[in-house]
Parts: structure tokens; C-alpha cells; sequence
């Protein structure tokens, strides 16, 4: 099977996408992402991987040769992403950057690990598709297709994008954004951090959520009263000169969330229409 052919087969990619989101992003806590430099830690996530990919794919017996190579690639690309990040990070625990790393690396290593990370992981998903076909095991990959696709069709295949997509728009780039903005909370005074524990988090979870429904109906004039509706509640926060960090802060963070949800919701849209 060729990278193309692989593409052919939706009803094993589909489901292997998401059975990486999901374990990457729902089923995996924060004390499991920072731990797994931990042996155990790290082999209980791929099992969580392998899992999820199982379940969703529905092939039973069939699919186990493809879902073991998906774990195998998973916790490759892991322990290579933790040897980088503790080597030159000082491991995804420490919060004092390594002092050894170059400027550029300390502000820009975490966000640039975590999309290279999640890169490597879906193109991991491709080649597993192409490379199980060099297997000698009957049915291998699954000729026919999962118990799931069976029954319910294409529409099962576009509720798991659907899904796919959604976390992506929400938790995964929340995930990018705690990196990413790091730099900026820095330059916060104390004061300005605080609000209710969790509350951020729920805020871009929705405001995400929204957005992202908005594209998928077509209807992305309902943006711009979400983005009104924010505007006046964060205003009375911002009164004097010396809150300009915090509205830069907010405004980077406010376009950031913004964009990637479009660009989910336009991701998912394109998506969807291949299954058709």
C-alpha cells in the first residue's frame, strides 16, 4: 500500500486519529503528561493509545497487528520527545528554563516540541496504515471494513471527525496555548494572574466550542458577536496604563483562540466533505 492508498482507507485512519486525540487530549491527565518520563507512566499511556485505537476501529482480532504498531510508533516518538525536552528543557516538569539552552530554544522549545510531537504522530498513523500491509498475516490490514463502519456507514466515519475535530479546536490547541503564551504570563504582575481556578481554561473551552460550531453551520457571522460579548466583559478589567501588558496579553491570547478554532472548523468542513 502506498501514502496514498492509505488515504483510500478512511475507515482505518479515521479511527486512529481519533483514538490518538482522545487519548492524547481526554483520557490522558496533566499528572500522566508530566510524569512520563516514568517507565510505567509512559507504557500506561500507550496501553490508553492502543486501547482507544482498538475500540474505535472495531476489527476485533483483525485490527490487533495494526493497533500494536500504532502503540510501538507512539511510544517511540515519546521517549524521543522526552529525551529532547530533558535534555534541553530540562524534562516537561521543571519550570526555571535549562540555563545551557540558547534564548530561542527556552522561549520557543515547549511549543515547538509539542507540534512537532503531534505531527510525527499523525504522519506515525499514516505509515502504520502502509506499513502493516508488509505484515504476512492474513487480512492484514482489514479488508473488510469494522463492525462500527459496518453498521452505522460513513456516518459513523464523520461523527469520529467531528469529534476529531472538536478536540482539536479545544483542548489540543488549549494544550499549545499554555506553551506558547508562557513568555507573555511572565511579564504579568501577580496580581493580574489571578481568577477563578480553572477559569480560563473554561472560557477558551467554550469560546472554541462556539466558534467552531459557528463554521461548521456556515454561520461565522456569530463570531463577531461572540467576540463583542468578550470585549465588554474584559473591559472593565482593563481601566488605567499600566494594565497594557494584561490587554496585549489578553489579545494575543483572544486571536490566537480565535484563529485556531476557524481553522478547525474549516479543517473538519473538508474533512467531512471527502466522506460523502
Amino acid at each position: 500500500m502506498t501514502i496514498l492508498g492509505a488515504f483510500e482507507r478512511p475507515d482505518l485512519l479515521v479511527p486512529l486519529v481519533a483514538g490518538h486525540l482522545l487519548a492524547d487530549f481526554v483520557l490522558q491527565t496533566d499528572r500522566m503528561a508530566a510524569n512520563k518520563d516514568r517507565p510505567g507512566v509512559l507504557l500506561g499511556h500507550v496501553a490508553v493509545v492502543a486501547m482507544a485505537s482498538w475500540v474505535l476501529l472495531g476489527h476485533a482480532a483483525a485490527g490487533v497487528p495494526l493497533v500494536l504498531l500504532v502503540a510501538l510508533l507512539h511510544l517511540v516518538i515519546d521517549l524521543g520527545k522526552a529525551a529532547v525536552e530533558r535534555g534541553t528543557l530540562g524534562g516537561e516538569r521543571e519550570v526555571v528554563p535549562d540555563p545551557s539552552a540558547s534564548a530561542f530554544w527556552s522561549r520557543n522549545g515547549r511549543p515547538m516540541l509539542f507540534l512537532g510531537d503531534q505531527a510525527l504522530h499523525l504522519v506515525s498513523l499514516v505509515a502504520a496504515v502502509v506499513l502493516i500491509d508488509l505484515v504476512p498475516v492474513v487480512s492484514n490490514p482489514p479488508l473488510e471494513t469494522g463492525v462500527w463502519t459496518a453498521a452505522f456507514g460513513t456516518s459513523y466515519l464523520r461523527l469520529l471527525v467531528l469529534t476529531s475535530g472538536w478536540i482539536v479546536a479545544t483542548t489540543a490547541v488549549g494544550y499549545f496555548f499554555v506553551h506558547f503564551l508562557a513568555r507573555f504570563e511572565t511579564e504579568l504582575e501577580p496580581e493580574q494572574r489571578g481568577g477563578l481556578p480553572g477559569g480560563g481554561y473554561w472560557i477558551g473551552v467554550t469560546e472554541r466550542s462556539l466558534i467552531y460550531l459557528f463554521i461548521l453551520l456556515g454561520e461565522p457571522t456569530g463570531i463577531g458577536f461572540l467576540a463583542a460579548a468578550k470585549s465588554v466583559f474584559r473591559i472593565g478589567e482593563l481601566r488605567d496604563f499600566k494594565d497594557r501588558k494584561l490587554a496585549e496579553y489578553i489579545l494575543i491570547g483572544t486571536l490566537l483562540s480565535f484563529a485556531a478554532a476557524m481553522l478547525a472548523g474549516l479543517a473538519t468542513r473538508a474533512a467531512l466533505s471527502t466522506l460523502r
